[in-house]
């Protein structure tokens, strides 16, 4: 199915991201590791980050990385980051976003829909806002079954306030 198509056919799914930040790497090491109980891990620290921090071609502040940690806490996740590439970087500042919908989201499924949205929406920014240290996704339009709609509230940094996808490709 192509863009045009996707977008008359189909209903959007709208994606709600409460960003937080900013946070230094120490910070989100040390306190963003709420796992919750296995096997649902129902603990409030997994979802998407960006990360931003000094380029050699587009100075400070900009994007580097887009992520998620859906079976790993933030804690884990850049702790992982740190020991492979941030600690070579200086002056990075991170976004945490978390996504929750009661409607959508729920321990029946083992969190399999609220991992899935976390997903498409790593996808949509990756290939939407090309951050400068992702190396997949960038050049892949992400497959859709749906036109999907994230919401940004909170500090969301640089990222607009909605990003449509298809639409805004």
């Amino acid at each position: 199915m192509d863009r045009k198509q996707l977008k008359i056919t189909k209903r959007a799914l709208n994606i709600k991201i409460q960003w937080l930040g900013p946070f230094n790497l120490k910070a989100v090491i040390e306190r963003m590791d709420d796992a919750g109980k296995r096997p649902c891990f129902e603990g409030r620290d997994y979802g998407l980050y960006q990360i931003y921090g000094n380029h050699i071609l587009c100075g400070t502040d900009t994007m580097l990385y887009i992520g998620e940690a859906t079976d790993q806490t933030f804690s884990a996740r850049f702790s992982q980051h740190q020991k492979e590439w941030l600690r070579r970087e200086k002056n990075t500042q991170i976004y945490l976003g978390r996504i929750y919908d009661p409607k959508r989201h729920h321990k029946k499924d083992k969190w399999d829909s609220w991992r899935e949205d976390v997903k498409i929406a790593e996808r949509i920014l990756i290939y939407k806002y090309s951050p400068h240290y992702n190396n997949i996704g960038i050049s892949d339009f992400p497959k859709l079954s749906n036109p999907v709609c994230l919401i940004h509230v909170g500090k969301r940094h640089k990222l607009n306030k909605e990003d449509n996808a298809p639409k805004d490709f």
